[in-house]
């Protein structure tokens, strides 16, 4: 299965991993087939770009206790983005009730073939706020 060029185009995300390699993986499988992408390494930094921008998703892969902390500030925030549909990027070894918490999850090692179709389908309100509010 081939993944479409430009399937993701203007797609938002926001990327959080605590290892520099994870991102170094994550982000060449979204930026080249239109992702707009902001790398992080830390849940604080995460929320500081949620605060200042609205993404049209969020990838964690962190540890378990960051990542449910990280989801549980995002949503308790009153930032743009505190709706956002996040995703656990996480092996099998994290249990079900973690992977349950989130949008959906994605196993490692991610592939394009299985992140880019369900990030796909995911609508682009990020879109919206350009157009209502054009630079």
């Amino acid at each position: 299965m081939s993944v479409v060029q430009g399937a993701l185009r203007g797609l938002s995300i926001l990327a959080v991993a605590d290892h520099s390699d994870s991102l170094e993986r994550l982000i060449p499988l979204l930026e080249p087939v239109g992702a707009i992408v902001i790398g992080v390494r830390t849940p604080n930094a995460a929320m500081e770009y949620a605060a200042a921008a609205r993404f049209d998703a969020v990838l964690v892969d962190v540890r378990p206790d960051a990542g449910l902390r990280l989801l549980n500030q995002l949503r308790d925030s009153r930032t743009a983005s505190a709706n956002t549909p996040v995703f656990a990027v996480c092996g099998e070894r994290h249990d079900a009730q973690y992977r349950a918490s989130f949008a959906a999850w994605f196993p490692k090692p991610v592939t394009s073939e299985i992140l880019v179709p369900r990030l796909a389908a995911l609508p682009r309100p990020s879109w919206t706020d350009l157009a209502e509010n054009p630079a």
